[in-house]
């Protein structure tokens, strides 16, 4: 989790481009773990990032997100597709929509009407750092969250027996 943190904060680095392979779990949990809070959303990605109102598209308007091809989710930032109404095109090329998907189309769209864009960096944080930034001692703190742990462990470690010299 760690390189997607960097991945987020430290965009101009040569490596954020690579596919980094990471276990989908852990890809999900970072998911839900940052917010973002807007500024020229150059580095915030539009479809999968939490950036409205604390939010994915992908959880307001799933039916619509489902229809998005893949490589333009992973790589539209909210600046392009805010920029000449790019998420537009996007919705229009990727086929017809039920009616469900159009009621969420419009509610995505008044949602959209009322976003203005700063003029600093994005900030990202980390909800689980009173700071708002990435440790890796509570990604795994959260990450075994709710887990049966196994005190004994101090029995089986701890030895009786006398040392032998």
């Amino acid at each position: 989790m760690r390189w997607q943190w960097f991945k987020k904060t430290r965009a101009n680095r040569p490596w954020t481009d690579l596919e980094l392979l990471a276990h989908p779990n852990a890809l999900a949990l970072f998911a839900i773990s940052i917010t973002t809070e807007v500024g020229n959303v150059s580095n915030t990605l539009f479809w999968s990032d939490r950036w409205l109102h604390g939010c994915t598209i992908k959880s307001l308007a799933p039916t619509v997100f489902a229809g998005i091809p893949l490589r333009i989710q992973k790589k539209r930032t909210v600046a392009e597709a805010l920029e000449n109404g790019t998420w537009l095109q996007d919705i229009y090329n990727c086929g017809g929509l039920s009616w469900h998907g159009i009621r969420e189309f419009l509610r995505l769209w008044d949602y959209l009407l009322n976003i203005a864009l700063a003029d600093q960096e994005d900030h990202h944080i980390w909800k689980y750092e009173a700071s708002g930034c990435y440790s890796s001692k509570s990604a795994y703190k959260a990450y075994f969250n709710g887990s049966v742990t196994f005190e004994t462990w101090r029995r089986l470690w701890k030895t009786w027996a006398h040392n032998q010299q």
